[in-house]
């Protein structure tokens, strides 16, 4: 018999290949995926819809950026979909069916059990991922994405989609009917994705208070043509909102996660100013609203002056842009890595403790 932490490469793919025959041999699971296609298929044609009737290509970039990353989003949320249902319900799944029992006496060991319908769960949930290229390519290439922008995109989708599989495997391993383990990997993706940032905008009515403040604005010598501008401090009294102190909320958020891999942009610059690869797309502009929300109150927010007025403050400098990524990929990696080691050791036999009703074989 193998130990509980022995990893063969043959016994790996063993349960990876019996893991995918089982999960996904159902008609439903491929017409999914063939909606899902023709879909992403029909945003890239209305994409590209512009440039066949026009021969402004120019005009096209700024489209087909928007809809790259809209298709981004998409893929990450048909992932957070599926991909619960998929891996929640593997282990104590094949409790109920008696399979697991056959699995646990046989050479395989509980970390190849583990890793094999982990991996069986990423290539499952990242199924999504693989047919979205063929539509999102073009796009991006359309749009002017660069490579590594592209690259950070699907790393973190990819990350995500390990963090939920392992959960799942979790979760799947401590509870022992199906259908609780499942619910749970939802309430989970649910409370992370929509329930914290309900909470987080739901903190702004209580996390602000009154406060002086200097406040800079320009007076003009002639309003009528607005000439003359000179910038004056004045001491007010304003509201001052601390949405920083309940961030955290937002850390592990998966669409906060994804916008974080959005390259940064100036988003004070006219559009006119704005080249094909520096238009803001949905995830640029979740990125820095995120950032500009999330930031401690600095003395640049109460400046309302423009840079040529007189008496302009040099001085003030800019908030600092704090990253929310490595939180949430911290966050999600050590509870992943949690569940991996919980799901192992719950697979080890002999086993010392089984809840009332639970199968064996």
């Amino acid at each position: 018999m193998n130990g509980t932490l022995s990893l063969r490469p043959r016994g790996l793919w063993l349960t990876t290949s019996l893991e995918l025959r089982q999960r996904v041999r159902s008609v439903r699971w491929y017409v999914a995926l063939g909606v899902f296609t023709v879909v992403l298929f029909g945003i890239g044609l209305l994409a590209l819809a512009p440039a066949l009737v026009s021969s402004e290509w120019g005009a096209v970039a700024p489209v087909a950026r928007v809809m790259f990353s809209l298709q981004m989003l998409l893929v990450l949320f048909a992932m957070l979909l599926v991909t619960p249902a998929l891996s929640a319900g593997s282990i104590n799944g094949d409790r109920s069916a008696g399979t697991l029992a056959t699995l646990q006496a046989s050479l395989l060991s509980p970390l190849e059990i583990v890793l094999g319908k982990l991996l069986a769960g990423l290539i499952t949930g990242l199924a999504f991922l693989v047919l979205a290229m063929p539509s999102a390519l073009p796009l991006a290439l359309l749009g002017h994405v660069s490579v590594f922008y592209l690259v950070r995109v699907v790393l973190m989708i990819c990350f995500l989609t390990f963090c939920v599989t392992a959960i799942g495997l979790g979760l799947s391993a401590i509870t022992q009917r199906q259908l609780g383990s499942v619910v749970l990997a939802y309430v989970l993706v649910f409370g992370v994705t929509v329930v914290g940032p309900i909470l987080w905008g739901v903190s702004a009515t209580l996390l602000h208070q009154e406060r002086e403040v200097t406040g800079y604005h320009t007076e003009y010598d002639d309003y009528s043509s607005m000439t003359g501008g000179v910038c004056v401090a004045e001491a007010e009294v304003r509201p001052v909102w601390r949405m920083d102190l309940t961030q955290p909320l937002m850390w592990p958020n998966p669409v906060v996660m994804l916008a974080e891999t959005a390259p940064g942009q100036d988003m004070t610059a006219s559009w006119e100013d704005m080249d094909a690869e520096n238009s803001p797309d949905v995830l640029s502009l979740l990125k820095f609203g995120m950032r500009e929300l999330s930031s401690s109150p600095h003395p640049s927010d109460y400046n309302s002056c423009s840079p040529g007025d007189e008496n302009y403050p040099e001085d003030l400098g800019s908030p600092r842009s704090i990253p929310m990524w490595p939180m949430g990929v911290g966050a999600w990696g050590l509870l992943a890595l949690g569940s991996l080691i919980l799901a192992v050791f719950r697979l080890a036999v002999p086993i010392k403790h089984l809840g009332k009703g639970t199968r064996i074989a």
